[in-house]
Formats: structure tokens, C-alpha cells, sequence
């Protein structure tokens, strides 16, 4: 016999599987600019309408059309089921945290609203204005529901907040490892000949039609932020607005703030950037490995060992001040010695398109669910360093 529980969570799951397919098609229709209603689900190689029973979220890309398409031939990507499945285990896991409520309902929104926000910053580095502007307002309506009305400045503070955070950290990442111009401008002059003034020339004159034109394509309905270029240029973005990333992240970062509030969103924060470290530390670490960069190497991973060194003896043993100021003096060493490193990589090679916006959503979930904890973690193990 099959309890209400096992049932209901059931129907939950199907109806997260379903709601999947459909944050598929918000995603990725953002990104072609079409509507999200009409045509009906289509190949996207040779747009032939998709047979209903090959449109049955998880078990039609295994079972039915097998991850091919029936016209083409075409390989369809493995993000549907997977979406499908992400979507369907969360609203299983908020249903049975939360039972069935209002905030179960509101924090689902939230939950498909960032969804589609990381499809799009993963697939293409990009963030839409209309998903963004949905989960600023779907936050502040969380936090109000959860905190009160009365408890207006909650979201208010903490969305001001988050803002004035990423701003900072985009700027301070900017300046800290920025490209040095003055060299670049200097290597052109010693550079300069009849020939290569002749390229030059010719170059400023291509750029000049190229602005033109594109100045006359121009539309002043196009609300969509700037990183959502087709021929989107990271180092070219981060060089005319001065700063590390776009303002995508900013966006999240005040709906994160007005959710968590001024308090979490400094855990947050930190986290996401913790776990974006996680993430691209393998690949980032083979890179300087493959180009040789061993004295960046070695200061990198002397900062997280004598990081991970200090948070095992700071768990079992009280430390005295010296030792505490040992820490922190190799701490700061190591971290300006990895920064100025990187600020050189960084003039040799330019910027790379690395969406954060995915980790700080999942930070984001992470701090709503143990913020507490996450807080009382950085009082005892951090704070303890400069308190």
C-alpha cells in the first residue's frame, strides 16, 4: 500500500519533470530571441515539430527518439533530461522541507527563475533582463512573505547590500589584475613602421565603417545587457566598463541580498566565490601547469594549504595570538604574491568568459537553507584571525 507521502511526492516529482521541459524552452529561446509559445517544441537542426510522445519529459530522450532526432538525425543535447531531472528532484526536496504552503509555491518560482538564469550564463555568458528583473521581484515577495510587511527594509537593506558588494569586488578585481594599457600603447610605438602605420591605417578606417554600420542597426528597444552580444568580447567588455565581470551578477547578487537579507548575503557572497574556486581550480591549475607558471602554482596552493592547515588546527586546539599572527602574515603573503602573478598572466593573455552567476545562485540556496551555521562557521574559524 503507497503512503500519501510517497504519492503525493510523486505527482511532485512529474510536475517538476514538466516544468523542466518548459524552463528548457524559456532558456534557450532567450537566447534565440524567439517565443516561448509558439512554434510548438521543433528540432533545433532542421526545426521539424516534435511528436508528442518524443516530448515526455526524462523518458522520451531514453526510451523514444533515444537523443536523436526522428528527421535529421541529429544528436539532441543531453541539458533536456537533465534539466528535467534537476528541476523535478527540487521541487521534491522543497515540497518535503516546506510541505505544501505559499512559501513552498514562492521559492519554487525562485527556484525556475535561477534555473533559467544559469542555462543562459552557462551556455552563453549571458543574463536577460526579464529573468532577472523576475527574480529580484519574486525575492523581495519571499522575504517579505517569510519576515513580514512590516519587515519592509529587510529585503530593501540586503538588496542594497548585495549590490554595493558586487560592484565593489567588480571594480577591486579589475583594478587588481587589470591589463597595464601603458605597456600595450608603449610595445605599439617601439612597433611602428611605414608598413605597419599603412595596416594600422587601414584597420582604423575598417573600424570606423564598422561603427557606422552598426550604428545604424542600432535600436534603442534592445533592453538586453551588454554581455548578451553575439560577438560578445570579454576583454573588450572588461576594458571599456572597468570591471572583472558584467552587471549580471549584480543583479543576482540584489535579488540574493533581498532574499537573505544584509546579514547572509556577506556569507553568501564569499561562498559563491568559494565554490566558483572549486569549480574552475582543477582546470585553472592545469593551465598554469601546461604553460609552466610554476611559481603562480606554488603560490596558489601554499595560500589554500596553509588555509586548509589552519582551519584543521583552529577545529580541535585554541591558538595564541602569535600563531594566529603567523597565519595571517603567510595568508597575506601568499595572496599578494598570487594576485601580482595572475595580474602578469592576465597581461599576457586577457580575460576569460567564466559565468559566476551559477555559483552565487547555489550559494545563495545553500545560505537560505544553513545560513546559521554558515555564519557561526565564519565567526569561529574566520574571524577569529583579526578578532
Amino acid at each position: 500500500m503507497i503512503d500519501e507521502i510517497t504519492l503525493a511526492c510523486f505527482f511532485v516529482f512529474i510536475t517538476g519533470a514538466c516544468i523542466g521541459s518548459f524552463l528548457n524552452v524559456v532558456a534557450l529561446r532567450a537566447i534565440s530571441k524567439e517565443s516561448i509559445i509558439l512554434p510548438a517544441s521543433k528540432c533545433p537542426k532542421c526545426n521539424s515539430p516534435i511528436k508528442w510522445y518524443d516530448n515526455i519529459p526524462i523518458i522520451s530522450y531514453f526510451l523514444t527518439f533515444k537523443g536523436k532526432c526522428r528527421n535529421c538525425g541529429c544528436k539532441v543535447s543531453i541539458q533536456y533530461p537533465i534539466v528535467e531531472a534537476f528541476t523535478a528532484l527540487l521541487f521534491v526536496a522543497v515540497f518535503l522541507i516546506f510541505g505544501l504552503s505559499i512559501k513552498t509555491i514562492l521559492l519554487l518560482i525562485w527556484l525556475c527563475t535561477a534555473t533559467v538564469i544559469t542555462i543562459t550564463d552557462i551556455k552563453e555568458q549571458s543574463t536577460y533582463n526579464a529573468h532577472l528583473w523576475v527574480l529580484i521581484i519574486i525575492s523581495i515577495i519571499t522575504s517579505l512573505y517569510i519576515n513580514g510587511i512590516q519587515n519592509y527594509t529587510i529585503p530593501l537593506i540586503g538588496l542594497i547590500t548585495g549590490v554595493i558588494i558586487m560592484e565593489l569586488i567588480a571594480k577591486l578585481a579589475y583594478y587588481l589584475v587589470r591589463k597595464d594599457e601603458k605597456k600595450d600603447e608603449h610595445k605599439t610605438e617601439n612597433n611602428e613602421t611605414p608598413e605597419n602605420n599603412e595596416i594600422l591605417e587601414q584597420n582604423q578606417n575598417n573600424e570606423v565603417q564598422k561603427v557606422e554600420n552598426s550604428d545604424n542597426v542600432e535600436s534603442e528597444e534592445n533592453t538586453e545587457n551588454e554581455e548578451n552580444s553575439e560577438n560578445f568580447d570579454i576583454n573588450e567588455y572588461v576594458k571599456k566598463n572597468k570591471r572583472a565581470f558584467g552587471e549580471g551578477d549584480t543583479y543576482i547578487a540584489a535579488a540574493s541580498g533581498a532574499l537573505l537579507g544584509w546579514v547572509y548575503i556577506f556569507a553568501a557572497i564569499p561562498l559563491a566565490i568559494l565554490i566558483q574556486a572549486v569549480c574552475i581550480l582543477p582546470q585553472f591549475i592545469k593551465r598554469l601547469y601546461d604553460k609552466s607558471e610554476f611559481r603562480l602554482l606554488f603560490s596558489l596552493s601554499a595560500f589554500f594549504f596553509i588555509a586548509i592547515i589552519y582551519w584543521l588546527l583552529s577545529s580541535k586546539y585554541s591558538l595564541n595570538l602569535y600563531v594566529l599572527i603567523g597565519f595571517v602574515v603567510l595568508l597575506i603573503f601568499f595572496a599578494i604574491d598570487t594576485i601580482t602573478r595572475l595580474k602578469k598572466t592576465v597581461n599576457e593573455e586577457g580575460f576569460s568568459a567564466i559565468p559566476f552567476g551559477p555559483s552565487l545562485l547555489i550559494s545563495t540556496v545553500i545560505t537560505f537553507m544553513f545560513g546559521k551555521y554558515i555564519v557561526d562557521f565564519a565567526f569561529r574559524h574566520i574571524f577569529m584571525l583579526f578578532g
